[in-house]
């Protein structure tokens, strides 16, 4: 027989989305879509942008519509984007290449990759080849590269990997201006979450929550991976 612990633990997993959509969304925000339609864009709410000093972008991959838009729309803040897996010349060989074979996007993948040779010209703009996991410090980052920063817009989509600094951020939390996150894996860190957002709601609100279907579904067909935006309050 279960007892009355176990039943709400099984209920909580069941409806995990919900819960989160019930307790914590706030939806009296207007909100714009940055970067692209699908995924890799992100809802904000524009002024956040504009008076950000900062975006700090872990996981970029292939798509830099975000940072693009940020870089286009704030004139003065910088950018700094960490991803081991890309290079000015591992995505331009890759763009090339795409065109000669069966691929689908071609055109969108290479326009991100003059996106990537344009924005990483610019002084203001880094890009850093590393892992982004528990034996790093995304502030010793900023200050290493930075400096000082006091409204960081932080985006975070770098494949389960968010969950390491979710203590990190809550420690520092005065400093950031949004946080953005994609929590893969979240049907069974559904969890860690919850207690994120629990702790964080002093000093923000949610202010989207969306299911990114390309990470599929668990066995009560709840959502893998899903998207939320963290704005201060």
């Amino acid at each position: 027989m279960e007892s009355n612990s176990e039943s709400f633990r099984l209920n909580m997993i069941k409806n995990n989305y919900q819960y989160i959509e019930k307790h914590f969304l706030d939806k009296s925000k207007a909100l714009f879509r940055f970067g692209s339609i699908g995924d890799g864009g992100y809802y904000l709410s524009p002024n956040i942008l504009l008076e950000s000093d900062l975006l700090f972008s872990g996981g970029i991959s292939s798509n830099l519509e975000f940072e693009f838009d940020f870089y286009r729309f704030n004139t003065t803040a910088s950018i700094l984007m960490i991803d081991p897996t890309v290079s000015k010349w591992r995505l331009l060989i890759k763009g090339i290449f795409r065109l000669f074979l069966n691929k689908k996007r071609k055109l969108p993948y290479l326009y991100n990759v003059f996106i990537f040779w344009d924005i990483t010209s610019k002084k203001r703009c880094k890009h850093l080849p590393l892992f982004l996991d528990a034996s790093v410090s995304i502030l010793d980052l900023i200050k290493k590269h930075l400096g000082t920063k006091n409204a960081i817009l932080l985006k975070l989509d770098i494949e389960g990997s968010e969950y390491d600094f979710l203590e990190e951020i809550l420690l520092n939390l005065d400093i950031f201006s949004a946080i953005i996150f994609e929590f893969h894996d979240f049907h069974v860190n559904c969890y860690k979450v919850i207690d994120f957002l629990e702790r964080s709601s002093n000093k923000f609100s949610l202010v989207f929550l969306g299911i990114n279907p390309s990470g599929g579904y668990d066995g009560f067909e709840k959502p893998k991976c899903i998207e939320l935006t963290l704005e201060r309050k």
